[in-house]
């Protein structure tokens, strides 16, 4: 009998704890694959063998019985890849047989990351190449350049593909003055290439094989829902497809597979970079503080030896308690270190990324965080539950980022709680106050809630019955 696919997908703005999840059911699983981003993700898995943070290789690398695939729909950085492969090594985690990487996949090149450093600023992109190695996915070729280069390009002749590569740094050169220096990228890449060629799938049809054969697949989703290119905050969004329906696009596996979807969010919400944020505490002022300097001014290390919590979360700013639940909740880009804009649980917005991406079940990571507005005063939880926009209620996300920007959220407050949930596993131990929140959002979503995070650590975790 062929086996099934499941996808999770973050449902807001990144850093729902997707990685600790995927850790958490990869032991379902035989495979659990990337479909879509590149080195711009940040998925943190804290174990007992260490705290890693893979930027290209999917989550379940803990679990050594799982195999993992980066689907052609990601775009993958050589070098980078190699490092976390090295990383992945000195935990003495092997992965030989188990990293599969579609030949397909698209090769991010220098170009592509000097023109990031140009045009990515105004935007807030990790300055990864992402958006310009997608950009010339879809161009193709420019003149008589090939822009848009395969890892396979690379197994199956090296020479001719660099030397693509070459003239599109020289090209940029020509073209911005940068002088960026040949010489040693040749060099790198074929360093880089020597240790990713035992795990280059030259068989497209390997997932499918897998599949029919009795596999079961986990896709996971990098960035978030609300980042998708076309779907999300346009154009304060990552440059590939987020929505889960793309994991059969960009995962290299047929539909006629899907089982079931599943949705991960956080319980006090956050975003890096610039961009509409209905819930966020403090507005404009706290998009502007947290991308001074393209947010690299107020990072985890200038905020922690600046601010008193206790004094910011007993503050009648939002913007104060905003950061103070910043430092508590380290609430700081995996990626880049950046300071995240920090908002309330915004109902309407997860209700809409439920409905859009077809989550049958859903997780909330971070639900210990909620404790700390028991010292805020709000005194209790603030959720958002409804949306006025141009003095009318709405139940979806505006089609148009300036129409969001525009929305007047409208808060409730519901009884919060002040018993460290950190220790608990079973979800009769639970807080009334908290299981009431989890049942509201279960009914405003029309989803079911399976699980929740209670800490960092992969056993601090609730199963919902």
């Amino acid at each position: 009998m062929a086996g099934y696919s499941d996808v999770l997908v973050g449902l807001q703005f990144g850093d729902e704890g997707k990685a600790r999840i995927i850790d958490f059911l990869a032991k379902y699983y035989d495979i659990v694959a990337r479909f879509n981003g590149g080195p711009n993700a940040g998925h943190t898995v804290e174990t007992e063998k260490g705290r890693l943070v893979l930027n290209q290789i999917p989550s379940a690398v803990f679990n050594e019985a799982a195999l993992l695939y980066i689907g052609s729909g990601c775009v993958l950085d050589p070098k980078i890849l190699v490092g976390e492969i090295d990383k992945i090594k000195a935990l003495d985690i092997s992965l030989e047989g188990r990293l599969h990487i579609s030949s397909q996949a698209t090769v991010i090149q220098p170009s592509h990351i000097m023109m990031d450093s140009i045009t990515g600023k105004g935007i807030g992109t990790t300055g990864k190449g992402i958006g310009p190695a997608y950009a010339d996915r879809a161009m193709r070729i420019i003149g008589d350049r090939l822009v848009h280069l395969k890892v396979g390009d690379f197994i199956a002749d090296f020479e001719s593909a660099m030397q693509q590569v070459i003239e599109n740094v020289l090209e940029f050169n020509r073209e911005f003055i940068e002088n960026r220096e040949t010489e040693d990228i040749r060099e790198k890449f074929a360093r880089a290439f020597e240790v990713i060629a035992p795990y280059v799938e030259q068989d497209t049809l390997f997932l499918h094989r897998q599949v029919e054969a009795g596999k079961n697949v986990l896709y996971e989703g990098a960035q978030a829902f609300m980042l998708d290119v076309v779907k999300g905050t346009v154009p304060f969004v990552t440059s590939s497809h987020t929505v889960a329906g793309n994991a059969y696009v960009g995962g290299d596996l047929s539909p006629r597979y899907h089982r079931k979807t599943i949705g991960v969010a956080k319980a006090i919400m956050s975003r890096v970079g610039n961009g509409p944020f209905a819930s966020e505490f403090g507005g404009r002022r706290s998009e502007e503080y947290c991308m001074e300097d393209g947010g690299k001014k107020n990072n985890r290390e200038v905020e922690a030896r600046t601010y008193d919590v206790d004094v910011l979360l007993c503050s009648p700013n939002n913007f104060d308690v905003g950061a103070a639940l910043r430092i508590l909740g380290n609430e700081y880009g995996a990626t880049t270190g950046r300071p995240r804009r920090v908002g309330a649980l915004d109902l309407v917005q997860l209700a809409y990324a439920v409905a859009m991406n077809g989550v049958d079940e859903l997780y909330v990571t971070k639900a210990d965080m909620l404790r700390d507005f028991s010292r805020s005063g709000f005194q209790g939880i603030p959720l958002v539950d409804s949306y006025v926009l141009n003095g009318e209620r709405i139940d979806y996300i505006p089609g148009s980022s300036q129409d969001y920007r525009k929305v007047e959220v409208e808060f409730k407050v519901v009884p919060g709680f002040t018993q460290d949930i950190s220790g608990i596993r079973e979800q009769s131990e639970l807080p009334q106050e908290l299981t009431e929140l989890l049942r509201n959002v279960e009914q405003t979503c029309n989803c079911k809630i399976k699980g929740i995070g209670v800490g960092p650590r992969r056993e601090q975790f609730v199963y919902m019955n």
